[in-house]
């Protein structure tokens, strides 16, 4: 794979209004997201996810080090509008992004301001709408729908800009168990198309299902490996003041009880199967 995203010895500073003193978000952050992966991104509230989300997506210009989007200086005004046009965002809250009392026109929005041709906006918000699987609810109003369906259709806007990277800030927070499904079910479908996904966190069994973990606390890397290299560590995640998904605990649990479960089952369907073989 080719890298998509570099983030190289990131620095992000606030400044406060009331004194103007700044406060250091994201300090000295270098990682890489390969074409086509899915990486998430963990840490407890203030450890600068969002802010990193937003400057890979050019929300925020860096205060120091660089952030190359295909090989796209971010920080240059040059490259914004083709760095905003790879990278789409979906953010924690639905209502924030949906601006139209129709489905389908909140969909055409993106497009709509990207200059997009009427005829080639119709297929981009059909076709938006069936990758999230919502495409009969094209003439219903948003306020009608679920929390997840919601989501769906805020996923389907970013869809159908055609960007090649979503960034999904906590976008599962906000909803009940059935629509946490629904929203990680698109994901995967859209990664599984070749879009890159970078799914930021804070379930944990969320982020065992991608190809990449990166752990962050006060604004530095802490972690970056596979889901089995980082839940490994469950000793270092909990000073960190971070879980470990369910089934992670669960096979530690039957551990201790002298059940010899692998170390690589980090869902508990996986978990169940395998006691099942057991017997």
């Amino acid at each position: 794979m080719t890298d998509f995203i570099k983030v190289e010895n990131l620095v992000f500073d606030y400044i406060k209004s009331e004194d103007e003193s700044t406060f250091r978000a994201i300090d000295d952050v270098s990682f890489t997201v390969e074409k086509g992966s899915f990486t998430a991104i963990i840490g407890q509230n203030g450890s600068g996810k969002s802010t990193l989300a937003k400057n890979i997506n050019g929300l925020l210009v860096p205060t120091a080090g660089k952030i190359y989007v295909d090989g796209l200086d971010s920080a240059d005004p040059e490259n914004i509008w083709e760095v905003r046009q790879r990278v789409a965002m979906v953010f924690q809250n639905p209502d924030n992004q949906i601006v139209s009392s129709v489905v389908e026109d909140d969909v055409a929005f993106g497009p709509e301001n990207l200059g997009v041709d009427p005829k080639e906006i119709r297929k981009r918000v059909d076709e938006a709408l069936k990758s999230v699987e919502m495409y009969e609810f094209r003439r219903k109003a948003p306020h009608l729908l679920s929390g997840g369906q919601k989501q769906r259709i805020a996923i389907a806007g970013a869809v159908a800009m055609e960007p090649e990277c979503i960034v999904f800030d906590e976008p599962t927070a906000m909803l009940d168990p059935r629509g946490r499904r629904e929203v990680m079910n698109v994901i995967h479908r859209l990664n599984e198309k070749g879009i890159t996904a970078l799914l930021i966190t804070h379930f944990m069994e969320e982020a065992a299902q991608a190809d990449k973990v990166i752990v962050l606390d006060q604004g530095e890397v802490k972690m970056i490996g596979t889901p089995l290299e980082i839940f490994r560590r469950a000793e270092e995640l909990k000073a960190l003041s971070l879980g470990v998904p369910p089934a992670v605990d669960l096979a530690d649990r039957l551990r201790q009880r002298g059940i010899e479960v692998p170390q690589d089952l980090l869902e508990v369907e996986d978990i169940v199967r395998y006691l099942c073989q057991l017997k």
